[in-house]
């Protein structure tokens, strides 16, 4: 091999491992980073001024009704187009009067409880009365009793028989007067007050009398022992009645008997919770208004079935608007708050322009062919403007 030969093969090998080192250290070199947000906003990029979007037309307030039970329709007491007032009755099923009367059934069974209830109470004066005249009356009963046992057992004094006597006798006379007195007067009519007022007089005059030969009756008798025992029966059989009055006067100064009160109060309480179940299954066969509004949908008929959940009657408040937007990104309610303001044309009044404002900004996007959408609301005031539920409108949002 030739000497130019060796020192040309050296060269290019020379100028090999040359470039090599080069390419190596481009290899380690690092990779320049992209540009970044701030760099991006230096470089002059800023967010939009205006932010535009398509909507319609919304009431304010609407609600739509349907029956909680299904049924036919017996009365529709409306039309599509009428103003109707907060509580008015819409729609009525067939069934309503069936219903109607399980409420009548309910109020007599609540009026019945609560007048036995009552009567617990009402009578209670009554019944504490008797028990007293009762306790009263027993106790003389055994005062009597103990009086004739004791006149039994032991010998009455002389001076208590001569003062029996002389009461006797001054009894008698007393009777013989007013016998005297009532014998002109014996068949006179029964409503004479002379004849009335005489026979009163005669009568207490005859009790008077057999109280005081009585009296001497027993101190002059002499008892045995069958006298004996009768009166001293006669005095348990008093103490024992007089014991039942008084327990019986005792229990009603608490009040009704407990078992009794505990009774009345449940009857009560189970006939007013019947009568709340019958008026709300009463309030299932009707619709009515939620506010005052206008009946802006009625989908029904009478004679047509009302699928229970279904709504069937839509009402609305037609005196203020709202705009909902229909096709804002989430670019573009990122950069929404509340309060911005919006200018609003519609399509159906052109040539119109409308000042509204940002109220709500939609949480939760909707799929809307293939894109996420938010809707937004605004506000917006119609004046004399005829506008209708659904119509389009543009609006323009500005950005602070």
């Amino acid at each position: 091999m030739s000497r130019n030969r060796i020192l040309g093969g050296a060269a290019i090998l020379v100028i090999l491992v040359i470039l090599g080192y080069a390419g190596y250290q481009n290899f380690l070199a690092p990779i320049p980073a992209a540009p970044t947000a701030q760099a991006q906003a230096d470089s002059g990029q800023s967010s939009p001024s205006v932010i535009s979007a398509e909507g319609r037309l919304v009431p304010a307030r609407y609600v739509r009704l349907s029956f909680n039970t299904g049924g036919v329709i017996g009365e529709a007491l409306v039309s599509e187009g009428d103003a109707v007032q907060a509580g008015q009755t819409l729609l009525r099923l067939e069934s309503y009067s069936q219903f109607q009367a399980g409420v009548a059934a309910a109020n007599l069974q609540l009026v019945a409880a609560r007048q036995a209830y009552d009567s617990l109470f009402e009578g209670l004066d009554i019944q504490r009365a008797l028990a007293l005249k009762a306790v009263a009356d027993g106790r003389d009963a055994v005062r009597d009793a103990v009086q004739r046992l004791d006149n039994l057992e032991s010998p009455a004094d002389q001076t208590d028989i001569d003062q029996a006597r002389a009461n006797q006798t001054l009894a008698q006379n007393n009777l013989d007067k007013a016998e005297d007195a009532f014998e002109p007067y014996r068949n006179k009519p029964e409503d004479n007050l002379v004849r009335a007022a005489r026979q009163s007089a005669l009568a207490q005059a005859q009790q008077i009398y057999d109280a005081a030969l009585r009296l001497v009756n027993n101190l002059e008798g002499i008892a045995s022992e069958i006298d004996i025992g009768q009166a001293e029966a006669d005095t348990e059989v008093a103490k024992a009645r007089l014991a039942e009055a008084e327990r019986e006067y005792a229990e009603l100064g608490g009040g009704p008997a407990p078992d009794e009160l505990e009774l009345a109060e449940a009857r009560l309480n189970n006939a007013e919770v019947q009568l709340a179940a019958a008026e709300d299954a009463l309030a299932q066969q009707e619709l009515r208004a939620a506010f005052d509004g206008t009946v802006v949908s009625l989908v029904v008929k009478v004679g047509e079935y009302a699928p229970p959940g279904i709504p069937v009657v839509v009402i609305a408040d037609l005196s203020l608007w709202r705009i909902e937007t229909t096709d804002l990104s989430e670019n573009d309610v990122a950069l929404l708050l509340a309060g911005l303001t919006a200018t609003i044309t519609i399509d159906a009044f052109a040539g119109q322009t409308f000042a509204g404002s940002v109220l709500e900004v939609g949480l939760r996007g909707e799929d809307s062919r293939g894109a996420v959408t938010y809707a937004v609301l605004l506000s917006f005031d119609s004046g004399d403007i005829p506008v209708r539920w659904g119509m389009m409108a543009f609006v323009d949002i500005k950005i602070e």
